[in-house]
This record gives structure tokens, sequence and C-alpha cells, in this order.
């Protein structure tokens, strides 16, 4: 089991219908994602990679838009240097920094995005000052 499946499971708890946390720095990995179709997970995985490599090229992010699971590709509506956030009809994905690593949520419409983005913003906050970093 990783270290990192109960912040996983906290972000699940908070609302997101599938959330990964994954490492910033080179060489990029997924640190913890939750379970999905066996068929899809490595190309999520290298999905997820892509994403902590672009970032903080908030250009690309919108021009690519963002690509978790094959065939759904989320339209960049936002991205700053903390929070990035997408849409796929009423899908949502958001992806926040917290340091060495970003996490990354999904959602559908029952969730309030705000909400969600301000919870786990306060568990970012919480892996940035208690130093669980990489």
């Amino acid at each position: 089991m990783s270290g990192w499946k109960p912040y996983v499971d906290r972000i699940e708890e908070l609302g997101a219908s599938w959330a990964a946390l994954v490492g910033k720095k080179e060489p990029q990995s997924v640190w913890y994602m939750t379970e999905g179709p066996e068929a899809a997970r490595a190309e999520t995985n290298d999905n997820l990679v892509k994403l902590a490599k672009d970032y903080s090229d908030f250009d690309t992010l919108r021009a690519n838009g963002i690509t978790l699971v094959p065939g759904i590709r989320y339209m960049v509506t936002k991205a700053d240097d903390e929070f990035v956030h997408g849409r796929k009809g009423d899908q949502t994905v958001i992806a926040l920094d917290f340091g060495d690593g970003i996490m990354v949520a999904t959602h559908g419409s029952k969730v309030q995005t705000g909400n969600l983005v301000k919870d786990m913003s306060a568990l970012a906050d919480f892996l940035k000052e208690t130093a669980h970093q990489r």
C-alpha cells in the first residue's frame, strides 16, 4: 500500500469521483491513483505524467486540454500557478499544486467545484506545511 493512498481516499471523501497524486519533479511519476479499468491504467498513468510535465506551461494546457483516460479530453478553462480546471460536458477535472506534487480529481455535476477546490486546497496546504514532499 502506498503512503499516499489515505490522501487520495480523502479527496474522494470530499466529493471527487476519481483522484490521483503525481510527482512534478523529474522523473515525474504517479504516486497513487484511484483504481480504475485495468485496460486504461497504463494510458492514464502516462497522461498523468504528461500533465505533471505540462503543469506550469499554461499555454500548452489551454491549447491541448487534459486527457486522463482514453477518449475523454477536458477543455482547460482556468490555469494558474496553483490551480487548473477543465470541463467535458458535466464532468470536471481539477489539479492543484502542493509543492513537489499535484493532486488531480474529477467529479460530476452533483458536486460543486468551488467547494471541492476549497477542501482540496486545505489538504494541499496541509501537505505543504507537514513536508509530505518527496
